[in-house]
This record gives C-alpha cells, sequence and structure tokens, in this order.
C-alpha cells in the first residue's frame, strides 16, 4: 500500500488510508509546491470527473471493503459520487441538499447540504468555505509523482482524526481519512478529468416513484 502519514496511531475512515509509511522527502520547495497546488485545485477548478477506488480498514490495517465508483463535480455546491460496486448506491448534492440514494434498499436520505458539509473532507471538494478555517494544513513531501498534504481538523468534535490529500500533475489523485473510531478510509482516484463541461441537469435528484425518504421535507 501507498502511504501518506507518518507512524501513529491507525485511526481514520470516509476517503482513505494508504498504509504503510514511504519516506517523503520534505523541503521548503515542495511544501510550496504542495499548497499551490492545493490552492490551485480549491480556487481555480471548476469542474471534474474520475474514476475511484475506495478501501476501507480496521485499526490493523487490514482490508474491510472495497468499492468502486465514479465522481462527478461541479462547484460550487454539486456532485454525483456514484457507487457501483459492491453496493448500488449515489450521493448527489444540488447546491442546496445532499441525497443519499441507495437503490437496493429503495431508500433515499436527504439532508440539508451546509450541514453535512461544514468542517468534513467534503469541504475541499466543494470549495463551500476556506479550507484553513476547519483545517490545519501541512504539506509532508512528495512520494512517486504525488505531493502529499495532511489536515487536522481544528474542531474537536470533528468526526475525524487526520485528512490526507495526494495531488498529481493530472489533479486529485488520492485522499485519505483517518476517523475516531480506529478506521481508516483510502480513495484513489483514476481517469481524472478537470473543466469538463457538466450539466446542471446532472445533479438534480428526482425521488423515484415507490422509495422511501427520511430527512428534510420536499
Amino acid at each position: 500500500m501507498l502511504s501518506c502519514s507518518r507512524q501513529s496511531t491507525p485511526t481514520a475512515r470516509i476517503l482513505g488510508l494508504l498504509g504503510m509509511c514511504l519516506l517523503l522527502v520534505s523541503t521548503s520547495a515542495l511544501a510550496d509546491t504542495a499548497k499551490d497546488q492545493l490552492d490551485s485545485f480549491i480556487n481555480e477548478l471548476e469542474t471534474f470527473q474520475a474514476r475511484f477506488e475506495q478501501t476501507l480498514y480496521d485499526a490493523d490495517s487490514q482490508p474491510l471493503q472495497e468499492s468502486t465508483g465514479t465522481i462527478k463535480l461541479k462547484r460550487p455546491g454539486k456532485f454525483v459520487w456514484s457507487y457501483t460496486q459492491p453496493a448500488n448506491q449515489e450521493i448527489v448534492a444540488d447546491g442546496t441538499r445532499l441525497w443519499l440514494y441507495d437503490k437496493d434498499l429503495e431508500q433515499v436520505t436527504v439532508n440539508d447540504l451546509d450541514e453535512r458539509v461544514a468542517g468534513t473532507p467534503l469541504a475541499l471538494l466543494m470549495r463551500s468555505a476556506p479550507l484553513d478555517e476547519s483545517f490545519a494544513i501541512e504539506s509532508l513531501g512528495t512520494s512517486d509523482g504525488i505531493n502529499w498534504l495532511e489536515l487536522t481538523p481544528k474542531s474537536e468534535s470533528s468526526d475525524f482524526e487526520l485528512v490526507f490529500i495526494g495531488l498529481n500533475s493530472d489533479g486529485l489523485a488520492a485522499l485519505e481519512l483517518r476517523d475516531n473510531f480506529g478506521q481508516a478510509t483510502q480513495i484513489i482516484f483514476n481517469d481524472f478529468e478537470a473543466d469538463v463541461e457538466l450539466d446542471d441537469a446532472l445533479f438534480e435528484f428526482t425521488v423515484p416513484d415507490g422509495v422511501d425518504v427520511i430527512g428534510l421535507e420536499q
């Protein structure tokens, strides 16, 4: 496994553990490059799409579940995160609300988008607020062409202990989230395409007939 992390207690989840530590080159020039890349990714990129491979690990870095899917994102506030394996689920942000559709359960859960995004790694993808308002950001260096940054939540109530971001010449390469329950989630992005044409209609969610809705009133 790749890793952007230092040796620390394994606690992580929702966007990626990259397991065993590699030696990272950490110079001031590389630090500037990583932070510049992050700033560019957050402030300049308007749309992107990619495939992803997601793996959930336990506290001993043993894989618990593997998932695959696609993401399409349009800033500000819109994305479609689709899981194709093993479960058939879709998460849609329409700019106001966040919809989680479990096709197998025939159930939709809906929440206010701001409530779900604030203080989470989604703030990185959504550009909902300046990232340094919620996280302390540190450059770790580079490995295999990927520049790594470590994000530490400033809020003590955060569900995440650490977040790692990997950026390469294409854009977003990987995310790793370490939660407070001894688990980690690794997400590796492939076929990353920046500034693609994405119609707003892609991010409009319509509840299918016969599907239960839990959450905000429609």
